[in-house]
């Protein structure tokens, strides 16, 4: 355990050593300033005709991040770990460490999702604070927060994917061309063909709807987790997998 949790670690520190994940916090921050202060500038101009201080925030910023921007980083933190380390060959000294391979696996796989989970927590916290600065409150506080927790789940799945594609090539450029691809290929799929909405895991990308507020029927819901733990699960296979007998 002491050997994950130091690979783990170690995964964590290059991440946020790397200045481009600084970058992207701060443009977060900045994307929640313009649109908290964009309802103060609607309100003053309409001269009080149109309010939307009834509007929470961080709820309607969740699209955005959920959809875009935090998928991108989570592709750009594998391709960091996973691809780019085999094209360097700096994952030649990972692998010299007295560490079982499967610990590195987790530990980068657990590194991915933690910038990911770093990520979605300084956009709920930061447009709750703005939200607070320009309305004096945050609307449906709590509902964000369990909103924001549980989106984590396909997002977790979509790391798992991506970590998987990585295995397949070398190059961390190519490996973030596939990941791309194949996630705007999986959100036209269910576009195009409803039929295959439901099968899709990139179609619960905001997991939350399913279970805060009206939510759906237990046995409803229990066929959704078994659908999101059979991807996971099958990426995770499928990408310790390949992992394991990758060859640097």
């Amino acid at each position: 355990m002491s050997g994950l949790l130091a690979n783990y670690r170690n995964e964590c520190a290059k991440l946020m050593s790397s200045k481009k994940y600084i970058v992207f916090i701060i443009i977060e921050i900045l994307i929640c300033a313009v649109a908290v202060f964009s309802k103060l500038i609607v309100t003053s101009i309409s001269k009080g005709t149109w309010t939307m201080n009834n509007i929470s925030s961080p709820i309607s910023l969740m699209t955005l991040f959920v959809q875009a921007i935090v998928p991108f980083i989570i592709m750009l933190a594998s391709c960091d770990l996973f691809a780019g380390e085999f094209q360097d060959k700096t994952i030649r000294a990972v692998f010299m460490r007295p560490t079982a391979r499967y610990k590195v696996f987790v530990g980068k796989v657990l590194a991915v999702i933690t910038i990911a989970a770093v990520n979605m927590a300084v956009v709920l916290i930061s447009s709750s604070i703005f939200d607070i600065i320009v309305s004096g409150s945050v609307v449906n506080l709590g509902y964000a927060v369990w909103a924001y927790i549980l989106d984590m789940v396909p997002l977790a799945v979509l790391a798992l994917m991506t970590i998987m594609i990585n295995q397949l090539v070398k190059n961390s450029t190519f490996a973030m061309f596939l990941a791309i691809i194949v996630y705007i290929g999986l959100n036209v799929l269910e576009i195009y063909f409803s039929n295959l909405s439901g099968l899709v895991f990139t179609g619960y990308m905001q997991w939350h709807k399913l279970w805060l507020g009206a939510g759906l029927p237990i046995s409803a819901l229990f066929s959704k987790i078994l659908l999101m733990l059979g991807y996971g699960l099958t990426f995770t296979a499928v990408g310790y997998y390949l992992f394991r007998f990758k060859e640097c």
